[in-house]
């Protein structure tokens, strides 16, 4: 049985999905071929692949019943009392339910007309203390609503499951509200959401209905929960509170996102593995070719065959229209799922931007020896060669390899770089070695944001770099150290993108700051490396460290992170202090030049 009370914040946004869904149901004759569902509700913002993955997975609201799927109570109750029947269908719904909705599923699950058994349960509605029928057409579950007459406080606090302390903290709110005009009330109590009805309710009854004795009782439940239900902007949930309707994208987003991940729990009917000839593959390739963007093979079996994930068949039929298609040789696969025309991709996608090659110093000292000098790793220290190693300090063309981790992530934290963010590029090194598949070397990834808009991403495992990306980044204000999140989602190929409030500490430049080094930049010409890093770190009282000293020198000049090392590490003007990690400036050493002790370790 579907539970009518649900607290978590996942509980009432799957609650709502499944709502959507058991509207649409009432609303259609069959869901034998669920493709007439899925557009009845595809302007709530849920697929044909949603709606299977919602109907697979959550068996106290649906069953699967003779090839269809059904709201359980058709199956469970259909042969009992006209009653029992509408309470379990409130239930399963857990919100009030338009009547017309309401007497269409009777009628379906009854087997007869709605015209002849919808005044039967309008009968039961308005008869049965379990039920209420609103002026505006709700029918509704009476234990959503704060129902009381002439008892005492705590008695109808008791019977109405609510406790002092549940009411006492909307005493100088609610409790203030004029009842008069229900309307009127409606709009200035849910200034509070989310609120239950209930206490809305006891606040209205104990004004409406006072203890005085032949004073008039006005308090009416259902015309207040009226109401409330016909103000714009709110919306009833599973837990048994109006909430602002601002929270059903994220309600829909989250229920759908849980549903992707969640095992089926039945197997839909035994169905053989699709068969695809010649001319299925040629209708398919054709789709591709049409296309400006890659399409998924995945959603050309939904479109066609009604076949999804939740289908038991489908790993094996997605693999064979794959590897049919790759066959073909009429379109490029470009990674997961994914197609395309052939030789589509820009030209920019196979080269590294000349804006990545490092500058090569020819600076030299008074006695003639090169000043930016580079050292081999015995020259530095053991806690130098680690941050030299962290992945945000490694960048395209000056990178290690890394190892596979044992346990692959869901999700990767990934930091932007004031120069990808310029030409809208990022580095694959970010990445653990495998989270992005190897193979094939050019890609077409899909980035997902949270309002759902979608962004082509060219991946390319020969320049170690996705492209494409200048658009979303420019849309953020931090120039350097700007972090985001990829989430791999059921899709092959598709990653949902999210900005994250914070940017990293080592990385983040300010906009102020980010003046500074373009104004050093412009006159770095004439500049050493050398010369760059005590201008930079200069700027630090308190010192900086290596990762934060390397990203503000190749704003500068395009530097690798074996120079920095070595000039830090070379010349007695920068130094550590024992155990810190904090690399400082003292201009009071400058004359004394390079550490003659490193000079054995200069690479030639």
């Amino acid at each position: 049985m579907a539970k009518t009370v649900q607290n978590s914040k996942f509980d009432v946004a799957r609650a709502y999905a499944d709502r959507i869904v058991l509207s649409g149901i009432a609303r259609v004759t069959s869901t034998l071929r669920l493709g007439e569902l899925a557009q009845e509700i595809a302007d709530k913002g849920i697929t044909l692949s949603d709606l299977r993955q919602l109907l697979a997975t959550n068996p106290e609201r649906f069953a699967y019943h003779d090839r269809r799927w059904l709201p359980r109570p058709r199956v469970e109750v259909a042969q009992g009392p006209l009653s029992e029947l509408v309470s379990r269908t409130l239930k399963n719904y857990a919100a009030p339910m338009p009547m017309s909705e309401l007497a269409s599923e009777i009628a379906l699950t009854k087997g007869i007309s709605r015209g002849s058994v919808e005044p039967r349960v309008q009968a039961i509605l308005q008869s049965d203390e379990r039920f209420f029928l609103t002026p505006s057409g709700y029918a509704g579950l009476s234990e959503w609503m704060f129902i009381a007459s002439d008892e005492s406080d705590d008695e109808a606090l008791f019977k109405n499951g609510l406790t002092e302390d549940d009411v006492a903290p909307y005493r100088t709110s609610v409790g203030r509200t004029s009842f008069d005009d229900f309307e009127r009330a409606a709009r200035t109590t849910l200034n509070h959401v989310p609120i239950s009805p209930k206490i809305i309710g006891y606040y209205a009854w104990k004004q409406l209905n006072p203890t005085e004795p032949y004073e008039p009782m006005l308090y009416d439940p259902v015309e207040l929960f009226d109401a409330l239900l016909q103000t714009p902007g709110v919306v009833f949930g599973a837990d048994g509170k109006f909430h602002s309707s601002s929270e059903v994208p994220g309600w829909l987003k989250l229920a759908l996102k849980e549903a992707e991940k969640a095992t089926p729990f039945v197997e839909v009917e035994e169905a053989a593995p699709l068969e695809l000839g010649e001319g299925d593959i040629d209708e398919m390739a054709n789709r591709v070719l049409a296309s400006p963007v890659s399409l998924s093979v995945g959603k050309l079996l939904q479109e066609k065959y009604e076949l999804t994930p939740a289908d038991r068949t489908y790993p094996e039929d997605l693999a064979n229209a794959v590897r049919a298609l790759k066959d073909s040789g009429l379109v490029w696969h470009v990674g997961g799922d994914r197609f395309r025309k052939p030789d589509s991709a820009p030209e920019f996608i196979y080269t590294i931007p000349g804006f990545f090659h490092f500058y090569k110093s020819e600076f030299l000292d008074d006695d003639g020896e090169p000043i930016d000098v580079e050292l081999s790793d015995d020259g530095f220290g053991s806690s130098l060669r680690k941050e030299m190693g962290h992945t945000l300090a490694q960048d395209v063309l000056d990178e290690d390899e890394q190892i596979k981790p044992k346990k692959m992530p869901e999700s990767v934290r990934l930091v932007l770089k004031s120069l990808h963010r310029e030409i809208g590029t990022f580095p694959l090194c970010q990445f653990p070695p495998g989270w992005l598949d190897f193979d094939p070397k050019v890609q077409e990834l899909v980035f997902v944001d949270s309002t759902g808009k979608e962004l082509y991403v060219w991946l390319n495992n020969e320049t170690r770099l996705l492209y494409n990306l200048l658009d979303w980044w420019f849309e953020q204000q931090i120039e350097s150290g700007a972090v985001f999140t990829l989430t791999r989602t059921q899709r092959p190929n598709v990653f949902d993108f999210r900005w994250e409030d914070e940017a990293d500490p080592l990385l983040f430049i300010s906009s102020e700051r980010m003046e500074q080094l373009r104004d050093l930049a412009a006159r770095a010409e004439d500049l050493s490396t050398y010369e760059i890093l005590m201008e930079v770190l200069s700027h630090y009282n308190k010192g900086a460290e290596f990762v934060t000293i390397l990203a503000e020198t190749n704003v500068v000049r395009r530097v690798t992170r074996r120079t920095v090392a070595s000039i830090l590490t070379g010349y007695h003007c920068f130094y550590q202090r024992k155990g810190s990690p904090v690399w400082h400036f003292d201009p009071k050493k400058v004359e004394q030049g390079f550490d003659k002790t490193k000079r054995k370790y200069v690479r030639t």
